[in-house]
């Protein structure tokens, strides 16, 4: 079920923001949205998946993803991303990293493999 919640994994805690099967724009800003509340109030640092499998993200969406990324950029350690499975999503991937520096987000197509990165 799409939204935010925290994982634990080999005793580290990401915060998981799932899209995965999100049915609109509407959904996904509202779900970002609630990541960048719980970012802001814990105020510290922490690890970020993200899944966008069966999601997609409009212009909207990535308009406001990349102003909550200039408002947060410094409390995430490590980023990843699992669902990067089109030219088009690496093209979105690639611009959201030119806004956050290079390779801030890792994609991975396994979900075991970036929580591994994520807490390596």
């Amino acid at each position: 079920m799409p939204g935010v919640s925290k994982i634990q994994h080999k005793g580290k805690t990401i915060l998981y923001i799932d899209y995965q099967g999100c049915k609109s724009e509407d959904e996904m800003i509202e779900i970002l949205k609630k990541a960048q509340e719980i970012i802001i109030r814990e105020n510290r640092p922490y690890l970020q998946l993200t899944n966008i499998n069966n999601a997609f993200a409009t212009p909207q969406y990535m308009k406001k993803a990349k102003e909550v990324a200039k408002d947060t950029p410094k409390l995430a350690t490590k980023r990843a991303i699992v669902g990067i499975n089109s030219p088009s999503r690496k093209v979105l991937l690639k611009g959201y990293n030119l806004i956050l520096g290079k390779d801030a987000i890792k994609p991975f197509n396994d979900f075991e493999e970036a929580k591994d990165y994520l807490v390596s």
